[in-house]
């Protein structure tokens, strides 16, 4: 286990600890270099916070912490907790979907609530290999939302 590693368990452990919270730590590394935090356990909604914003912070957390304990070198870190990240891609998955069709029926833009930056890339991955739509993200954070049109209108 590298010092990252070391020093995320202990982290999160320290985090469960803080909040009255159990659950497991499991921290993974790939060979690319990604580091891998995922929190296992009931009642662990805290960990999520309102829209995510509080695993989007402790994630943020996370690779600063990383950073210091591999001595600068940059790691990409995500964290899951309680399966959040895996139901968040679905159901932004089908909202892109929704929005392409709904562009394409009415032939209009569709624009999509405010995101995180996260969000906002999952949503563009979701639709990138649609040739019949175009997306393009609008405004500033934390404002910055997606807008979803047909490509006949992209010109």
């Amino acid at each position: 286990m590298s010092d990252a590693s070391t020093a995320l368990e202990g982290l999160f452990d320290a985090v469960l600890d803080g909040m009255g919270l159990d659950g497991d730590v499991t921290v993974s590394e790939t060979a690319e270099g990604e580091i891998a935090v995922n929190i296992a356990g009931d009642g662990l909604e805290p960990l999520v916070g309102r829209d995510g914003a509080v695993i989007d912070a402790l994630q943020y957390l996370a690779h600063q912490v990383a950073l210091r304990a591999c001595g600068g070198e940059p790691h990409r870190v995500s964290l899951d907790a309680g399966g959040y990240r895996e139901r968040r891609r679905n159901q932004l998955e089908r909202l892109a979907e929704h929005a392409a069709t709904e562009a394409i029926e009415h032939g209009e833009e569709i624009e999509l609530d405010a995101m995180t930056p996260h969000d906002r890339r999952i949503v563009h991955m979701a639709l990138a290999d649609r040739t019949d739509i175009v997306t393009r993200s609008e405004g500033d954070e934390p404002n910055r939302r997606i807008v979803v049109l047909p490509a006949s209108l992209a010109d």
